[in-house]
């Protein structure tokens, strides 16, 4: 598969992830108009998704990092009696 392919495809992955539509369906319409062959079948677009994901983590990593601080907090509170509804 061609390079700049990919990297056209991670592109096309990336700006429509957060769009409400599907970005899968965007990559399917890209390898159709691009004439990518995959060969490996769903590696490619599992490959896109996963680069996504963890751009979200690495945007949203202090915000992910103070939930999981909280989270642990109040698991100390119940086991320790502190937690009230």
């Amino acid at each position: 598969m061609d390079f700049i392919k990919t990297i056209i495809l991670g592109i096309i992955q990336g700006a429509t992830e957060f769009l409400p539509v599907s970005s899968s369906g965007h990559l399917s319409v890209a390898k159709h108009v691009l004439n990518v062959d995959v060969g490996g079948g769903i590696l490619l677009d599992l490959m896109l998704h996963i680069g996504t994901l963890a751009a979200v983590f690495f945007v949203f990593r202090k915000l992910i990092g103070r939930l999981i601080v909280a989270f642990f907090r109040m698991l100390g509170d119940i086991f320790t009696g502190k937690f009230h509804w």
